[in-house]
């Protein structure tokens, strides 16, 4: 019927151009086969009945609501019982045909959205089944744009990466691997460049100077790589070394430049005559000795580092030659004295302090212990108590706490007792370098109270140092020796994962320093800690012993030292043995020798090369 009265089509009855509203809950818009959950089966049964329902659910709710025609109203009443849907009076209603074409629109759009939904949700379900697609990297072939995408993956990622020129030299250059992917990248580099391994270590070392200073942690790496090369080699890059020396941004790496040129002299002289007048070049020079790994050469700079130590300025090359005078074998009492004076005097106190430690304990006079100690508890005395815990003040207490183990039982007692009343239950632990030791292997505490262990590498090697229940020692110390094949042990520190490691430092490089705060175990007991990097836990071993009373077990307990065997001292036992070469071999990679020594075709070269040990001791 129409009505041009009201200047317009109206009508007053239409079918409905789509499900009615409520039949937008109660049924599917799809036809068509389905399965048990109502949903057409070409999309299988992947979409539970539930959420078809919130699907549908949600798009009714946002469907317009469109009036009601009185014949529909009917139809409706004919198919939807009064209890779900309120009775309503009859009555027109008035629908413009704009308005209809909206309805049918909004209809259809809704068919479309449901539709689509269906589709994207079994998509998903699908891909979910599916295994993912392997990632397959081929690096950009721009250095700098493969640079940024190799720079974005993890270090397990790039370890995993297929081998190539730039995935080499990111693996020369990043931090946290360990040593045998240096090595492998420069066999890889020299080989893709046509060059050899020390002419890609030295570029390398060039690139990460330019880095700066984020880059130390690699160019330590680096630098037992280069220092390890014959004479012959290095002296071969004489002009390369001199760059590294003279014109590297990063102190570490000028030192690195004057070791290895050192090493290729093998002399002292040459280098020093020419440094000498330049306090910034001398430093460098003196910083490196520490690097040198031929101790003969290192011992030959005694006469040059020590009157040094004498002279106030430059401040810089005396700091440098406290530092490195420690480093300088064979004049152990001598050196001793010197920065005892030092400390006495309060000139460079620090410096002498963190110096004297690095002397083999067995060469501290017990002479100088008592006066020594009383000059490190005038210093500390006077220091506020919250600041008794900085690395200076720590490093005092610990070393007169040191110095108190010469004393007389009864004095070191009382000495000790003092002492601790100076601070709290901070510990300072060095790693002996060369020796794969600890240099203190007996921490006391009490139980259930805070500790904290300053751990410092002064070794070339990487070391932890990791807390154990007790008697778990040679349990835990095996298991880290297994872990040296897996590809993760490096990623995992090489701690296992054991409910007997109770406390762990982090791995660390040469010359870095961690704390490790914890609080001691309740049961008293001793606790072993080790390193466990693979093989050193035979080696680099201590006590936890956790007690009521400190003084009491510190008179009835001493550290615990290790022998130093030499040659001579086993060779009567040697000319017993029969030799087995087999059972060596299968030895010197069980034991993680090959982790750092070469031998023939089989270890990497971190150690000495061990290749021609057999010609140097006439057993070929």
């Amino acid at each position: 019927m129409r009505n041009s009265a009201a200047g317009g089509d109206l009508v007053n009855a239409r079918p409905h151009p789509g499900p009615l509203p409520q039949e937008r809950v109660n049924r599917s818009p799809f036809s068509g086969d389905k399965n048990a959950s109502g949903v057409p089966s070409r999309f299988g049964a992947s979409l539970s009945e539930a959420a078809v329902a919130t699907v549908l659910e949600n798009f009714s709710n946002a469907a317009p609501a469109l009036p009601l025609s009185p014949g529909e109203r009917a139809g409706v009443r004919a198919s939807v019982s009064s209890d779900s849907i309120p009775p309503t009076p009859l009555c027109a209603r008035r629908y413009s045909p704009t308005t209809m074409r909206n309805g049918q629109f909004h209809t259809s759009c809704f068919f479309l959205a449901v539709f689509a939904i269906f589709m994207l949700l079994s998509l998903v379900n699908l891909a979910a089944d599916d295994e993912p697609p392997k990632k397959t990297l081929l690096p950009p072939k721009s250095p700098r744009a493969a640079a940024y995408v190799l720079g974005r993956l993890s270090n397990q990622e790039l370890i995993e990466a297929p081998r190539g020129e730039f995935v080499y030299v990111a693996l020369l250059e990043r931090k946290g691997l360990e040593k045998r992917y240096r090595v492998e990248a420069l066999d890889g580099l020299a080989k893709a460049r046509n060059t050899d391994t020390l002419t890609e270590l030295v570029k390398g070392i060039q690139e990460l100077d330019l880095k700066g200073e984020e880059s130390e942690s690699v160019l330590r790496d680096l630098a037992s790589l280069l220092l390890q090369n014959k004479t012959a080699d290095l002296a071969a890059k004489r002009a390369d070394l001199e760059k590294l020396a003279g014109e590297s941004q990063l102190p570490l790496t000028r030192q690195l430049g004057y070791a290895a040129l050192i090493t290729a002299d093998a002399s002292a002289d040459k280098i020093w005559q020419r440094a000498g007048a330049d306090p910034t070049r001398l430093a460098d020079l003196v910083f490196s000795v520490p690097l040198i790994r031929d101790a003969g050469l290192r011992s030959s700079f005694y006469p040059k580092i020590e009157p040094l130590l004498h002279k106030a300025d430059p401040a810089v090359v005396r700091r440098a030659a406290i530092a490195a005078i420690a480093a300088v074998p064979g004049h152990d009492a001598e050196t001793f004295s010197t920065l005892a004076a030092l400390v006495k005097s309060g000139t460079e106190r620090a410096a002498a302090v963190a110096s004297l430690q690095q002397i083999p304990r067995t060469s501290w006079p017990r002479d100088k212990a008592e006066p020594l100690i009383e000059s490190v508890v005038a210093y500390l005395q006077p220091v506020p108590v919250d600041k008794r815990i900085e690395p200076d003040a720590v490093n005092a207490l610990q070393f007169a706490t040191d110095l108190a183990s010469l004393l007389p039982q009864e004095k070191a007692r009382a000495i000790s007792k003092a002492l601790r009343s100076l601070g709290a239950s901070v510990f300072v632990i060095h790693t002996i370098p060369e020796q794969m030791l600890y240099d203190k292997t007996l921490v006391v505490v009490e139980p259930g109270k805070p500790v904290e262990i300053l751990l410092k590498n002064d070794d070339a090697m990487q070391h932890n140092l990791v807390v154990v229940a007790p008697g778990a020692l040679e349990e835990i110390g095996q298991t880290a020796e297994k872990m040296a094949p897996q590809p993760d042990a490096f990623l995992r520190l090489y701690v296992p994962d054991s409910p007997k490691v109770l406390f762990a430092t982090k791995l660390l490089d040469p010359s870095q320093q961690t704390k490790l705060a914890f609080t001691a175990p309740a049961q008293p007991g001793e606790y072993p800690y080790l390193c466990t990097y693979p093989g050193h836990w035979r080696r680099m071993v201590g006590t936890l012993a956790v007690v009521e009373d400190v003084d009491a077990y510190l008179a009835s307990h001493a550290e615990r030292k290790m022998t130093e065997w030499k040659l001579e001292d086993l060779a009567p036992e040697l000319a017993k043995a029969a030799g087995n070469p087999a059972a060596g071999k299968d030895l010197f990679i069980k034991l993680a020798c090959a982790q750092c020594h070469k031998l023939g075709s089989e270890g990497y070269g971190y150690g000495p090369d061990l290749t021609e040990v057999f010609k140097r001791y006439n057993n070929n």
